[in-house]
C-alpha cells in the first residue's frame, strides 16, 4: 500500500512534474527575458546619452578648435603683411637716406626728409605687431619713432629755409648705418618666406624673427645720441619692476573690471592674453566713443602700464593747459600719484607729455610716465608707465651741497628760468642728484650740475621744431 500511495503520488509525476517545470521555467525565461530588456533598455539609454553627451563634446571641441585655428590663420596673415611692409619699409628707408647724400638744396632735402619720416613711421606700426617679447624687438622699433621725428624735425626746418648743420648731417648718416643693420635683421625670414615657412606652428619662423633684432638690446650697440621726446626719455630699466614690489596679483576679471574704472566709456572689454616679458602683463582690448583700444596691466597690482585709445568723433580743441592736466589727471587716476609735466610736444594732432613723480622737491626723471592726449578733443589716448614700474622705489635721496644759484654760475651758456633739482640716470646703472639748468644758444640745451659734487655731469641739446618744453 505504500508502494501504491508512493506510486499513486509518484508514479503518474513526470507529466504534472513537466508541466509545473515547463511553466517554471517558461516564467524563469519570462522573467529573465524582462531583465535582459530591461538591461537592454538601460544601456541603450546610458549610450545615446553617452553619444548624445559625446556629439555634444565634439561639437564644442570642433568648434573651439574651428575658432582656434581661424585665430592662428588670422594671425599668420598678420604677421605676414605686416612682415612684407616692414621688408618694404626697410628697403625703402636705405635708399631715402642714401639718396640725402647727393640732394644739393635745402628743398630736395626736405622732401627726401618727409619721406624718410612717412617710411619710418609706417615700419614702425609694421614692427609692432612683433612687439611684447624680446627687448631687441621694441629697441628696434624705438628706433624707428626717432628716426622718423628726426627727419620731420629737420624737414620743417629746411622749409624754413636753414640748411642742414655738420653734425645733424653727421647724425643721418649715424641713422643710415643702424637702418641698414635693421634691414640685414629682416634677411633670415625673408628666407624662409622663400621657403614657403610660416610664423606659427611647428617649426614656425616667429621666434627667430624677434631675436634677429637681439643685436638692437645689446650694449655696445651704436645708437646716434639725440633728444627728440624729452629729457631723459630712456631713463635706467634694469629690468626689476621695482614699483610692483610687495603688490598681490590680479586675475584677468579683476583686470578688466579695474580697466573699466580707469578708461572713461570703455565697452565691451575684452581679456587677450597674458604675456610673459619683463613685465607680466594682461592685455585687453575694449571699444570706446566709436574708436577702439588696448591696455595691458601689469599682473602683479594691477598698474595700467601701456594704452592706446584709437577715438571715433572728436570734439573741438580745448587749448593747451587742458591738455596737459588731463594727462595729469589720468596719470594720477591710474594709481601714479602727483606728477609734474617735464616735457610737451605736438605731432600730428597729438599732444605728447612726459610726467615724473616729484620727491620732496626733486623731479624723478628714472621714474617717467609718457601719455598721449588727443589735441582736438583732449582726451587721453595713450600712457605707457614702463620706466615707473621698472625703477620708481623708495630712495634715499642725498642733500645738495650746492645751491641752486651756484650751479648756475658754473654754465656758460645763457640760463632760461631758475635751475631745476632732479634726479637723473646715469651710465645705464646709478642715479645722480643733479640741477638742470635750461639755456638758451643757437638752440635749447639742457645742462645738468651735479648737486654734491659740482661737476657738470651730462649736457642734452633739444631738436627744435613743434618740439616744446612746458613745466607746470
Amino acid at each position: 500500500m505504500s508502494e501504491r500511495k508512493k506510486t499513486a503520488r509518484t508514479g503518474d509525476c513526470p507529466a504534472a512534474c513537466d508541466k509545473n517545470e515547463s511553466a517554471k521555467a517558461q516564467k524563469k525565461t519570462s522573467a529573465k527575458k524582462k531583465v535582459r530588456t530591461a538591461l537592454m533598455s538601460t544601456v541603450i539609454a546610458l549610450s545615446a546619452s553617452a553619444i548624445a553627451g559625446l556629439s555634444v563634446a565634439l561639437y564644442y571641441s570642433e568648434q573651439r578648435a574651428g575658432e582656434q585655428q581661424s585665430y592662428i590663420s588670422s594671425m599668420e596673415a598678420v604677421y605676414s603683411r605686416s612682415y612684407y611692409d616692414l621688408l618694404d619699409s626697410a628697403n625703402d628707408l636705405e635708399v631715402q637716406l642714401m639718396k640725402l647724400r647727393a640732394a644739393g638744396t635745402p628743398e630736395a632735402q626736405s622732401r627726401i626728409l618727409y619721406d624718410v619720416w612717412q617710411t619710418a613711421t609706417s615700419a614702425s606700426q609694421s614692427l609692432a605687431a612683433f612687439e611684447g617679447e624680446r627687448e631687441g624687438v621694441m629697441k628696434a622699433n624705438k628706433f624707428l619713432g626717432q628716426l622718423g621725428d628726426y627727419a620731420r624735425v629737420l624737414a620743417e626746418k629746411l622749409a624754413d629755409g636753414e640748411g642742414l648743420t655738420a653734425s645733424e648731417a653727421g647724425t643721418l648718416e649715424d641713422m643710415r648705418g643702424v637702418a641698414a643693420a635693421f634691414k640685414d635683421a629682416l634677411a633670415d625670414t625673408r628666407s624662409g618666406k622663400d621657403e614657403g615657412r610660416l610664423f606659427l606652428g611647428d617649426g614656425g619662423m616667429l621666434d627667430g624673427f624677434s631675436a634677429s633684432f637681439d643685436s638692437f638690446a645689446e650694449p655696445d650697440f651704436d645708437y646716434p645720441s639725440m633728444i627728440y621726446d624729452g629729457p631723459f626719455s630712456d631713463a635706467l630699466e634694469d629690468r626689476e619692476c621695482k614699483a610692483l614690489r610687495g603688490l598681490p596679483a590680479v586675475s584677468a576679471e579683476e583686470g578688466a573690471a579695474k580697466l573699466a574704472g580707469l578708461i572713461r566709456g570703455a565697452e565691451n572689454i575684452k581679456f587677450r592674453e597674458r604675456t610673459e616679458s619683463d613685465i607680466v602683463t594682461l592685455s585687453y582690448t575694449f571699444d570706446r566713443d566709436g574708436g577702439t583700444g588696448f591696455a595691458q596691466l601689469t599682473e602683479q597690482g594691477g598698474l595700467l602700464a601701456l594704452c592706446d585709445i584709437s577715438l571715433g568723433e572728436t570734439a573741438a580743441d580745448g587749448g593747451m593747459p587742458e591738455h596737459l592736466r588731463a594727462a595729469v589727471g589720468f596719470a594720477k587716476q591710474a594709481g601714479y600719484g602727483d606728477t609734474r609735466v617735464v616735457w610737451c610736444s605736438v605731432s600730428h594732432g597729438t599732444v605728447y607729455v612726459n610726467l615724473a613723480p616729484v620727491s620732496d622737491g626733486v623731479v624723478l626723471y628714472p621714474d617717467l610716465i609718457k601719455v598721449k592726449v588727443d589735441a582736438a578733443s583732449g582726451e587721453v589716448t595713450g600712457l605707457d608707465a614702463a620706466h615707473y614700474i621698472f625703477n620708481h622705489t623708495e630712495r634715499d635721496l642725498p642733500a645738495p651741497v650746492l645751491t641752486a644759484e651756484q650751479a648756475a654760475g658754473k654754465v656758460t651758456l645763457p640760463a632760461v628760468g631758475s635751475p631745476m633739482l632732479c634726479l637723473i640716470p646715469q651710465d645705464e646703472t646709478r642715479e645722480v642728484l643733479a640741477y638742470e639748468i635750461e639755456c638758451a644758444s643757437d638752440g635749447t640745451y639742457f645742462v645738468y650740475i651735479d648737486a654734491v659734487t659740482g661737476e657738470e655731469t651730462d649736457i642734452l641739446y633739444v631738436v627744435d621744431g613743434e618740439q616744446g618744453r612746458v613745466t607746470v
